[in-house]
């Protein structure tokens, strides 16, 4: 399967104004798996952890399960300012106030906002602890994947082939996977929250998917 162009994939970035972010499985349903930029069949189901991503069919490791495409359907955080931007965007069609969206949105972005190591091997992981902002994306996709945290994942994050991370990251097989079983990430291999995102996080009272945010993140040592 050729992977998905720009044209292809919708600008769901376009679109948030009108979403129900606390909805997490309705939300996936706003658009086609295509439009998304899915290369594979995925579906979405409740677990004990919240909403979970699972294969829809059998998948070779190294197969492109997702495409993402900066300022399509991935968004990518520089800066605190970036994130409070996305909080309080205002939303004309929606039937929530200003305030009930901001809060839905915080939710939103505790479950969904990652780190990605551009020095990263081939498995996600990077030995390289790095204070430099260019040597790390921090993204969130729109809507986001539903990856559960699990430390032997079956997924990773890799820059695209053309244009690195300033062109996107898609979603790799990491190994073969079966329909029916469900796709993981290792939230380890987000690293630390910097600074910025550490203050953010306190500020607003939330945990957020890098292992010196929350108390699940464990196991190894966090780049």
């Amino acid at each position: 399967m050729s992977l998905s162009t720009n044209k292809q994939i919708r600008n769901v970035l376009k679109e948030t104004d009108k979403l129900e972010w606390d909805d997490r499985i309705a939300l996936q349903q706003k658009w086609t798996n295509e439009e998304k930029g899915w290369q594979c069949a995925v579906e979405w189901r409740e677990t004990k952890y919240g909403v979970g991503l699972f294969s829809a069919q059998n998948i070779d490791a190294g197969t492109v399960i997702r495409v993402g495409k900066n300022g399509l359907n991935l968004l990518q955080f520089k800066n605190a300012n970036d994130l409070e931007r996305f909080i309080e965007r205002p939303s004309s069609d929606s039937c929530h106030s200003s305030e009930e969206e901001a809060a839905a949105r915080l939710r939103y972005l505790a479950d969904y906002l990652w780190g990605f190591h551009r020095q990263a091997n081939e498995e996600g992981y990077c030995n390289v602890e790095s204070e430099k902002q260019t040597d790390r994306f921090f993204g969130m996709w729109i809507p986001g994947n539903g990856l559960n945290h699990n430390t032997s994942p079956n997924t990773v994050y890799r820059a695209a082939a053309e244009g690195g991370t300033d062109e996107g990251i898609n979603l790799v097989a990491l190994r073969d996977i079966s329909k029916g079983e469900e796709l993981y990430d290792d939230y380890i291999r987000h690293g630390k929250a910097p600074l910025w995102l550490k203050e953010f996080s306190v500020k607003n009272n939330i945990s957020l998917n890098f292992g010196d945010c929350n108390d699940f993140v464990k196991g190894k040592n966090l780049p």
